[in-house]
């Protein structure tokens, strides 16, 4: 019994698997350079946003920080198309697994100190506003005490609605201050835990399969 021939592979199969191949090869090169694209404009905007450095100013870290938390979506993005154009070269995906290990946790362990700065500042600027509110009452306190430095316009009637408008423009100011450092500070700690916890995701995925 002769054995039959088996059919070649048409020259439309081939084509369109070189095409597809070449349609992949393509795909991970636009996610190279969009990736090196987002990853170098977070650095930039890193570097240009803690200059000049001074990290023991509460200021300064309070900013910084809260600044990475907004833009750190990008550094996640960034990492997830180089990890996806890496992911067939395991010398380049296995060391920017560790990579993302790392920043991962650093992103997550830095919540702690985007909560204890948060405090610290809304303690200080309640004091700030509490302190120019004693000094502004005081003042007040004495031009009641001495009649002698109130113009006739003035009454002892109109000195004390002033400070009572004083004392609750000061509540006011106080109760912004709480809220909007409150927020900012939630804001950053969410934002730092969701990339941390996606990097961590892109590491091990990064190691797992190499």
């Amino acid at each position: 019994m002769t054995s039959l021939p088996r059919p070649l592979p048409s020259t439309a199969t081939k084509s369109s698997s070189d095409f597809g191949q070449q349609q992949f090869s393509a795909g991970k090169n636009i996610c190279l350079i969009v990736g090196l694209t987002c990853l170098l404009g977070f650095l930039v905007d890193t570097v240009v946003l803690s200059t000049p450095p001074n990290p023991f100013e509460l200021q300064w870290r309070v900013n910084v920080l809260q600044q990475m938390g907004d833009r750190s979506i990008i550094l996640l993005f960034s990492v997830a198309l180089l990890m996806y154009a890496f992911f067939d070269q395991r010398r380049l995906k296995r060391p920017l697994g560790f990579i993302c290990l790392v920043l991962g946790v650093a992103f997550m362990l830095s919540c702690m100190l985007v909560i204890r700065d948060s405090l610290i500042l809304q303690k200080e600027t309640l004091q700030n506003i509490t302190n120019q509110e004693q000094q502004a009452l005081s003042q007040l306190e004495e031009a009641r005490g001495s009649d002698l430095n109130l113009p006739e316009s003035v009454t002892p009637e109109q000195l004390r609605q002033a400070s009572q408008r004083l004392s609750n423009q000061a509540s006011t100011l106080k109760a912004n201050a709480r809220q909007g450092i409150t927020k900012a500070g939630v804001a950053s700690m969410g934002n730092l835990i969701a990339v941390g916890l996606g990097m961590v995701g892109l590491g091990r995925l990064g190691i797992k399969r190499s």
